[in-house]
């Protein structure tokens, strides 16, 4: 008896220990530029799972309903971009557990056997307003339109 109570408190612990460093972990990203980063990344592949870790809570809806409207707008053009490219991040100041960021972004388009590089648009600026609450997370995004900035009008469906 003693073995098994011993032994549910060596295998309980680090369960609960495992179990405490997921739910941190779910609330956001280990700062402002990984936050903007698993967001750009997520919507440049299409993958929407994981996302919401990431996005502020109380803004949780609107935000995944603006990343899908801009997925959408991607997967209308013909072809659609095998992927966003990012490099440039800019972190503003932290105050008050905030801070505002800056991503220039072009999107890739590959040749059809996938081969080479057929087109990468002008970079764009996003700005991206992120928060602390337990981890970083976005709250804001102001991107620029994928039909008219990153494509022509009528190169979207």
């Amino acid at each position: 008896m003693l073995l098994f109570c011993l032994g549910g408190t060596v295998i309980g612990i680090p369960a609960v220990w495992a179990l405490r460093q997921t739910v941190e972990a779910s609330r956001g990203a280990s700062s402002p530029d990984a936050a903007v980063n698993s967001y750009l990344m997520a919507l440049g592949y299409n993958a929407e799972e994981g996302l919401l870790p990431i996005l502020l809570d109380d803004e949780q809806q609107h935000l995944l309903a603006a990343w899908r409207s801009y997925r959408s707008a991607m997967d209308s053009t013909i072809p659609p971009p095998a992927k966003l490219d990012f490099g440039s991040v800019t972190v503003g100041p932290i105050d008050n557990d905030r801070a505002d960021v800056i991503v220039h972004v072009s999107a890739i388009w590959w040749h059809a056997n996938g081969t080479a590089l057929s087109y990468r648009s002008e970079e764009h600026p996003w700005r991206f307003v992120t928060r602390k609450d337990g981890g970083w997370q976005v709250a804001e995004v102001s991107a620029p339109r994928w039909c008219g900035d990153y494509v022509r009008l009528d190169a979207c469906a």
